[in-house]
């Protein structure tokens, strides 16, 4: 297998959401949140550290590293390569009270294209739990 096959990317998705920074980040940032949109199941295993698991078997732990109220929030996955990290960040625009949710994610270059369609659905799903 070449070295290039397991290259990865910063993929960088941005969404507009019809909802406050405190709403959208109670769903960004504990286990009932992200498990409403993001996984099946999140747990909690202590000192930061998460489980999250899909209906498929997938299982990763995480660390979440960084958290800071209604901005965002950032895990680093048990396993992962140093310097990659999946990350919610919350901006909202000064002047139009627009908000974007940010999602980064680093993937292998081959699969941008499916993780940013996986990407678009589960954010159309938390939009619709919010009601945004």
């Amino acid at each position: 297998m070449s070295k290039n096959s397991n290259r990865k990317m910063k993929l960088e998705l941005e969404y507009s959401v019809r909802s406050s920074p405190h709403i959208l980040f109670q769903y960004i940032s504990n286990p009932s949140g992200l498990q409403s949109w993001f996984a099946d199941h999140v747990e909690i295993l202590g000192a930061g550290d998460y489980r999250f698991s899909w209906e498929d078997g997938t299982e990763n732990v995480a660390k979440m590293v960084k958290n800071v109220t209604n901005k965002y929030t950032r895990f680093e996955f048990d396993g992962g390569n140093d310097g990659e990290y999946l990350e919610f960040r919350i901006e909202q625009d000064e002047i139009t009270g627009d908000v974007e949710l940010i999602i980064v994610e680093f993937v292998n270059e081959a699969e941008a294209q499916m993780a940013a369609s996986i990407w678009d659905s589960a954010v159309e799903d938390l939009c619709a739990i919010i009601g945004a």
